[in-house]
């Protein structure tokens, strides 16, 4: 690109904190603004960057002054929405984590924002630039293990939720467990396609002040017709974690996210198939980058992220009532 690049950070906590050096180490652009309700956290991180970004208090002041090409929106999950509309409003692309918002409605209003706009909405779904994810996805997608009957991911043990003024505790900031597993359900969709319905049991702890479920369990019917499952808890003691996917040929899993995975035919004796590891989080924020550069489209965009939390909330639903539940589609 001739010019560089304008990138504005809100959020600036432990992981916009990294956002913000894999900002400083591209080419083509420069940080110029970083943002962050507590101010003193603003003025410390760009006293600590060598671009010497200006530090706001204010996401509005901030794009209303600096007019940023790009933000990156790293804030509590309830600020999602409002935060990424605005900054498509002035025109910015944006770039949000995950999860997107914490209702339908607001990850709707986002996408609506984006395209009203002409700019890019990308969701930080880490696990699609992780070097064995993609190694399974590509494996998967040109036929490797038949057409997918099944796909399942567990996420246990985790530990408490907390953040700063413990805001992972309070429902109406941090939706829901959800926050933690989205991961594995956007990799549950990526691997076996749109989720149809879903049958979920959750569990609740016995401290009042935390308002989040502390395990959940769900059943998953995807629309090609496969099956699947999700299993995800705070409180499990010992860690475990699983993604896999089986078709009518054979299975992949993995067991940890760096690899090696796991491959077996039906009827035949299992592999492992080791992958090289990378920066996630430095290749997806390159990839941010470079699909505006390029004008195209990020390969996590905002109906990734509207899928997850259409899920989730179905997940919810489904506990609450002890039914079947079936997951709104975007038309």
């Amino acid at each position: 690109m001739a010019d560089l690049l304008k990138v504005a950070l809100a959020g600036c906590g432990g992981l916009g904190r990294a956002h913000a050096r894999n900002v400083e180490a591209s080419e083509g652009v420069r940080l110029v603004a970083v943002c962050d309700v507590v101010g003193e956290s603003a003025a410390e991180l760009a006293a600590q960057l060598e671009s010497g970004p200006k530090p706001y208090a204010d996401h509005r002041a901030m794009l209303a002054a600096e007019k940023p090409d790009a933000v990156l929106v790293v804030t509590p999950n309830h600020t999602h929405s409002r935060i990424s509309t605005d900054a498509a409003a002035s025109g910015a692309h944006v770039f949000c984590e995950k999860p997107m918002a914490l209702t339908v409605g607001d990850c709707d209003a986002m996408i609506r924002a984006a395209e009203q706009s002409g700019v890019f909405l990308m969701i930080g779904y880490i696990r699609r630039f992780q070097a064995a994810y993609m190694e399974m996805k590509r494996r998967v997608d040109r036929g490797d293990v038949g057409e997918i009957t099944l796909a399942h991911a567990v996420r246990l043990g985790t530990g408490a939720p907390g953040g700063v003024g413990g805001w992972q505790t309070r429902k109406e900031n941090y939706g829901g467990m959800f926050s933690m597993y989205s991961h594995e359900l956007d990799q549950l969709a990526w691997l076996a396609g749109e989720v149809r319905a879903v049958n979920a049991v959750m569990k609740y702890g016995e401290d009042p002040a935390n308002e989040i479920e502390e395990s959940i369990f769900m059943g998953i019917e995807f629309a090609s017709g496969a099956i699947g499952s999700l299993s995800s808890s705070r409180v499990y003691p010992v860690n475990s974690y699983e993604l896999g996917a089986a078709g009518t040929k054979g299975a992949f899993k993995l067991t940890a996210p760096g690899g090696p995975i796991t491959f077996a035919r039906h009827g035949g004796k299992s592999a492992a198939i080791e992958v090289p590891g990378n920066n996630g989080l430095a290749d997806e924020i390159a990839h941010f980058f470079d699909c505006i550069e390029r004008g195209e489209a990020p390969r996590s965009d905002g109906r990734d992220g509207r899928r997850v939390v259409a899920v989730a909330l179905a997940a919810h639903e489904s506990a609450r009532t002890g039914k079947r539940v079936e997951v709104p589609l975007m038309t």
